[in-house]
Formats: structure tokens, sequence, C-alpha cells
């Protein structure tokens, strides 16, 4: 029986054939055959958030960025360009990224991922042309729509909001924008609140602007960005930080009081890099309330939907999402927590492939706290979907175990009949 490297590094091999595999087209041949009605032009193929299992089957906003991950680990490079092109082109037609390239998504967005995305692709490239040519709307999209009217609040932090969704309550809707549909965190109505999540995004954003227009040799308007994203991260330190939890909490700007339930959400302060050391230190001691056996749940325990439509939420214990395990394990290397993000990064890939072998397919969720995909109902149950969970699998494998040089196709036949 191969030890868990070796059955990971089969998995990854599988993974980096399906990037080709999932990739889907929004040309206008495609819109006009469309039998929904809703699809939007794109110029570029793409991977939808499901991949080949058909879930999802649109270019997500917040999906895309870790699915790009994903490729980059495997120096798929030219299909992140692909993703990168279609966003911007989004957000010169829209104003925005967004949720999908649905018509029923025009009025929101998705964690604003983008920027990083780029400076991402550049690392990997060098291609330095088309981040100069995409700093203009980047910046578009970071003053118009994230800093317009809709989305400010009185403590110079953001929230969300809907445009006028025909389908969801506006609580709903917003709540949507944040990428965690739907979660009990923000106590029902994610309009009150400056989330971390967003808030977070945010600095990385302002933050990437900088570093890119550095690279670019604009020195003036890369100290702009970069202290425009130590303004909002210095808010964030201030309001949102709570010395006696040690930890990052949600803010209900209009009670001018944080939140209590408390979240994964809060890493990605660590993320973006707005907690001190400090803070980070007294955050790493929490992490254990989150984690499983299998990885770490988004709550550290069960709470009540605050949305009269679910008994359930689906962002909250005992599910672990893909995305969250990544955004967590970024947080504790970039900190030097490495020996504990190895650590998490090995619990839920192993679960990972325990399902695969079960099931033959990954999964949108899972349940870290007993293995598996049995979980609370929300609206629907986890289904089989690659998109970021095949990112997953390359991102935290390589963390766990060691990128090789070359990956065994031997390995790969033998454990997964590829």
């Amino acid at each position: 029986m191969a030890d868990r490297a070796d059955e990971w590094r089969g998995l990854d091999a599988l993974v980096e054939t399906w990037w080709d595999q999932n990739l889907a087209t929004a040309t206008p041949e495609d819109v006009a055959n469309d039998e929904r009605g809703t699809l939007i032009e794109l110029p570029r193929p793409y991977s939808t958030a499901g991949g080949g299992e058909g879930a999802f089957p649109e270019m997500y906003g917040w999906d895309t960025y870790f699915i790009s991950l994903g490729m980059l680990e495997h120096g798929r490079a030219d299909l992140v360009r692909d993703h990168l092109v279609n966003q911007l082109s989004m957000i010169d037609r829209f104003g925005m990224v967004l949720n999908g390239n649905r018509s029923y998504y025009l009025t929101r967005s998705q964690p604003p991922l983008t920027a990083d995305s780029l400076v991402r692709y550049l690392d990997a490239t060098g291609d330095l042309e088309f981040a100069r040519e995409s700093l203009r709307l980047l910046e578009k999209e970071y003053d118009e729509y994230w800093c317009a009217a809709h989305h400010s609040t009185d403590v110079g932090l953001a929230t969300n909001r809907d445009l006028g969704d025909p389908g969801l309550r506006a609580e709903l809707a917003a709540e949507a924008e944040t990428g965690l549909d739907f979660t009990p965190i923000f106590n029902g109505d994610v309009r009150r609140c400056a989330p971390l999540l967003t808030n977070s995004c945010l600095v990385r954003v302002a933050e990437a602007l900088s570093e890119l227009h550095s690279r670019c040799g604009d020195a003036e308007r890369s100290a702009y960005w970069a202290a425009e994203s130590e303004r909002r991260a210095a808010i964030i330190r201030s309001l949102c930080w709570s010395p006696r939890d040690s930890f990052f909490r949600e803010l209900d700007v209009e009670r001018g009081a944080q939140l209590d339930v408390d979240s994964l959400s809060a890493f990605w302060t660590m993320w973006a890099g707005v907690a001190t050391e400090t803070q980070a230190a007294g955050m790493v001691q929490r992490l254990a309330e989150f984690r499983g056996a299998h990885g770490l749940a988004f709550t550290p325990r069960p709470h009540p939907s605050p949305h009269a439509e679910f008994s359930h939420c689906q962002w909250d214990w005992p599910v672990g999402w893909p995305p969250m395990q990544i955004i967590v394990v970024s947080a504790l290397l970039r900190y030097g927590f490495d020996e504990l993000a190895r650590a998490i990064s090995a619990d839920f890939v192993g679960l990972q492939i325990d399902e695969f072998h079960r099931t033959g397919a990954l999964w949108e969720k899972y349940n870290v706290i007993d293995g598996g995909t049995d979980l609370p109902l929300e609206r629907y149950p986890s289904v089989p979907m690659r998109g970021w969970s095949a990112a997953s699998i390359a991102v935290l494998g390589a963390v766990a175990y060691g990128r090789p040089a070359t990956t065994s196709d031997d390995i790969e036949s033998e454990l997964f009949g590829a």
C-alpha cells in the first residue's frame, strides 16, 4: 500500500489532467444557443466552478481565484491568463467581476481577488506588459464599485450589498456577495456589517496594486496604493480586533459593536497581512477550536440559522470548505507557522483522498469532524465538484508533502486507474 504522500502524488497527477478537460466557453455562439438564455459572453475559455462534474457550470468570481492557484501549481499560467482576461473584461463592461457569468448575477460581485491573482501570474511569467495594461481596470473596480456609496460605511470600511437581485431577499443577495451564502456570522444581515473577508480582500487589492505599480516603475502610484492598503488595515485592527478573545471579529457598523460568532473569516486578516505578529500568535492559539480530525470547520461550534428560509447554514460547523483551508494555510505560512500549515494541509488532503477512493469524486465541501460528506442540509447536499476542490489537492498537497519535480505516471495509474 502506497504511503499518503504517494497517494497524493497520484491524485495530484490526475487533477493536473483535468484542467484542460474542465474548460468551457461563452462565445457569441454559446450565448445564442444557451437554453436558459442567461449566459454572458466572455472572450476566453475558463474553468467552471464544478469542472467536469457539471455542477455550477459558470465562471464564478472567487471560485476562479482558487482554481487559478491550482493551475499555477501545475504550471498552467496560460489558463490563468485567460481567467484574468475574462475577469478584466467583466470589469470593463460591468464595473466589477460578476458573481458569475449569468445575467441574474449582474447585480453583485464576489470577494475581490483578481489583483492578487494577477500578482501571482506575474510572478510565474514575468508578463509585465499584461500587468501594466490591467492596472486601470483593477483600480476602476476598487474605486467605482467597492468604494461606491452602496458599499460605503461611516467607519471607512466596506459592507456588502446587492443592487437588486429579483430572486433573493436583499439580505440574502447581499450575503451572497461575500461568497458565504449562507452563514450565521453576520447575524442575518451583512448590510449592517463590515465583513472581515471583504475588507481583508480590499487591503490585499490595494497592496497588490502597489506592488504592480512598483514593478511598472511608477513609484508615486505605488506609494498611493500602499497608503490606501495600510489605511484600511489600520481601521480593521482598530475596530475588529478583540483583545479579550485574541481574535478578529465581524463588526456591526450600525450598532458599533463586534458580533459574537467567530469563524475562519478572521484568518483572512492574516492572509492579507493585516494582523500584527502578536495578534497572529493569539489567533493561532484559537485555531484548535476549529480543528477537527480532517481539517478546519468554518466555525468552532454549530449555530442556529438567522435566515427563516433555512434550518441550517452551510458556512457553519462541521463544514470544511476547500477555499478556507487554502486561505488559513496561506495565512499560517505568511506568519511563519509552517509546521501547523503542513499538518492542517495533510489532514484535509487525507480526507479528500479517502473520499476519492470511496466515491471516485472530489466534493464541494466535507465534514471535517466525522469525515465524509454527510452534512446538515441547507439548500442542497454536498455535490461532486472539481473547481476549488481540485485546486486544494494541488495547493495543500504541495504544502503537506512537497511538490516533486515530476510525478510518477505509474503511481497515478496504480492508485486512480488513470
